[in-house]
């Protein structure tokens, strides 16, 4: 068996260890004699005290702690879950930023329980493949490729890096305008040529400007001084006490909002999901 199937078989064996059902914890009647066993805590209390007059008034505390559950304070926790996911994509921008490719593939991997949750099932499908290419289906080469390998930096610097597919944008509006300048002459042939020349076009096109002292602008977006807004938003937070908690407060527009972001994901099924995608996937890559 290669390493790759053995990779691929561990992964199996760990989804479907996580996907077995858990074992519940069983309560013995405490009646000597009794043997009866019970999983819900609450029969258990019913048949000792029905059956064997037994009341130790565990049952009396446990509908008090469960009768009345606290007030949510959904201002705090809309709060603290914009918090969580505006964290998470700045944490992605500066993994692009510095070209970690590393940590840029283990957000992925939270990313796909924010697909999942929210029906987003393309982006998980490829999402969740990208995952096992580079654990069990790619070589050590290629799974090294494939992670660091999706990046440019066109000037040097430190936190330069853009990603390498809007680079890939910006070689394709350069080429445009090449075939612009055909004008009617513009033919499959010479789009042809012109796309393969374009790394030596633009190589040609940067020395020239450089040798004539032209200077080609950065194409860096320059953002207006965001200082007073950040004080405003400040003083707003500050003014509404949002990271205090206040039970009963709720936002109008989100009446009952969970920080919880991922509390609309059934994990049974997320890993009966995760089991077909490699099934389907077993054949074609091994």
């Amino acid at each position: 068996m290669s390493e790759e199937q053995i990779n691929l078989a561990d992964l199996q064996d760990g989804v479907a260890r996580a996907a077995r059902p858990r074992q519940r914890e069983r309560h013995s009647c405490r009646e000597p004699g009794c043997p009866r066993t019970f999983v819900y805590v609450k029969c258990w209390l019913d048949h000792e005290i029905t059956e064997h007059g037994l009341d130790f008034g565990e049952q009396n505390q446990q509908e008090e702690s469960t009768s009345k559950p606290p007030p949510c304070d959904y201002k705090k926790q809309h709060t603290e879950a914009r918090l969580s996911f505006g964290l998470l994509l700045e944490d992605m921008l500066d993994a692009i930023r510095e070209g970690d490719g590393e940590r840029l593939m283990r957000l992925y991997r939270v990313a796909l329980l924010y697909y999942h949750a929210y029906g987003h099932t393309q982006y998980s499908y490829s999402t969740l493949l990208l995952t096992v290419q580079l654990n069990a289906v790619l070589t050590p080469a290629m799974a090294h490729r494939l992670t660091w390998n999706r990046f440019y930096n066109g000037k040097g610097g430190k936190g330069k890096n853009i990603p390498l597919d809007l680079h890939l944008e910006h070689m394709n509006n350069f080429l445009k305008s090449f075939l612009k300048g055909l004008g009617p002459n513009l033919t499959e042939r010479s789009a042809n040529r012109i796309s393969r020349s374009l790394g030596c076009l633009k190589d040609i096109l940067q020395r020239t400007d450089e040798e004539l002292g032209v200077l080609t602008p950065s194409g860096y977006h320059h953002k207006g001084n965001l200082t007073q807004n950040i004080h405003s938003l400040v003083a707003v937070i500050r003014e509404a006490d949002l990271f205090t908690y206040t039970p009963g407060r709720a936002f109008s527009a989100f009446p009952a909002f969970s920080r919880n972001l991922f509390a609309k994901i059934k994990f049974d099924k997320m890993w009966d999901w995760i089991k077909d995608r490699l099934k389907l996937w077993a054949p074609r890559y091994f």
